[in-house]
């Protein structure tokens, strides 16, 4: 399957992953991760010492949950929204922060681990062979509780001695694989959980918001600016919309189509009339319809001509 996204095909070929996954000669390093609160912190991995056993067994656990989606229909990315029976594809770059991340897996690293085990975020499995390597990400929300309840009875030292599944929360489950410079999601949330993500999305909506103010068809627009950026679901959605080459552009073309759209849809918003025609923006109540109207999310039936909205395009 092909995948098409600004421009490029891609798609994660779970053939290869079953072939990579179970070859012979695998070698892998398991890293404990610490997602920093404060933007200007960094990451910190720990990588505990860790039988060959327990490697072989997380590494068969973790092929057999991804070979579950196979015949998954695989989608780009949707930051608004995840619909069921699809399996999600993201590149690198568009992560942003996903270097960061790998640049804090250290193999040195591993005395202390016990003094920080309670604020692990999420741990990977850094699977490799002599030519290429995947890396499997899971998300741990428990370790906190499970520390209190013994935790640490799975560390002797710097060493992971016995794979308590219960107890140290490894489950199997998977949550992304990052293989071939592509990030294949299993958890829509958890992309978010692991990665910068929300300032990914906050740099996109700025650029988006870049584009719009060089229409000059918005007027009031610093509050629009403001209440927008403040919304961490609007900016989610102009960095969906994007995605799509010219629409910012082109979304003021055809005014007078604006114009009626608000009529047929009674929508509480004002405009000023050509020749300076400009949407008139007054609180953030009006934000979602705006952003219908910059999506052209609303539409007319071809068959009934019966007025309906689009909410898939935000």
């Amino acid at each position: 399957m092909q995948l098409t996204k600004y421009g490029r095909e891609y798609a994660l070929n779970f053939e290869e992953i079953k072939i990579f996954l179970s070859k012979e000669n695998l070698t892998a390093l398991l890293y404990f991760s610490i997602k920093p609160k404060k933007t200007d912190d960094a990451y910190v991995s720990f990588c505990p010492e860790v039988s060959p056993e327990i490697i072989k067994q997380l590494i068969e656990l973790s092929k057999n949950y991804i070979l579950q989606y196979t015949n998954f229909h695989q989608v780009t990315f949707n930051p608004t929204g995840y619909h069921d029976g699809t399996i999600e594809t993201y590149s690198y770059q568009d992560v942003g922060n996903i270097n960061e991340v790998l640049n804090s897996f250290d193999p040195e690293r591993v005395e202390g681990i016990e003094d920080v085990a309670d604020k692990f975020s999420f741990y990977c499995l850094d699977v490799q062979d002599a030519n290429d390597s995947m890396k499997i990400f899971r998300r741990v929300t428990k370790f906190k509780k499970l520390y209190s309840k013994g935790f640490l009875a799975a560390f002797e030292g710097h060493r992971l001695n016995r794979l308590d599944q219960k107890m140290l929360g490894i489950d199997g489950d998977v949550d992304l694989v990052a293989f071939k410079n592509e990030l294949l999601i299993f958890n829509h949330t958890s992309l978010e959980r692991i990665f910068r993500i929300n300032e990914r999305y906050a740099a996109m909506a700025t650029k988006a918001i870049g584009k719009l103010k060089a229409s000059n068809k918005i007027e009031n627009f610093d509050q629009f600016e403001e209440d927008c950026m403040n919304d961490a679901r609007v900016q989610k959605t102009l960095t969906k919309l994007l995605r799509e080459e010219g629409l910012f552009e082109s979304c003021f073309n055809h005014f007078e189509n604006i114009i009626n759209t608000i009529d047929v849809f009674n929508l509480d918003i004002d405009v000023r009339p050509a020749p300076d025609e400009k949407i008139i923006y007054e609180d953030k109540s009006q934000l979602n319809d705006i952003l219908r109207i910059l999506s052209d999310s609303y539409y007319k039936s071809l068959i009934r001509g019966k007025p309906g909205i689009d909410t898939n395009r935000t």
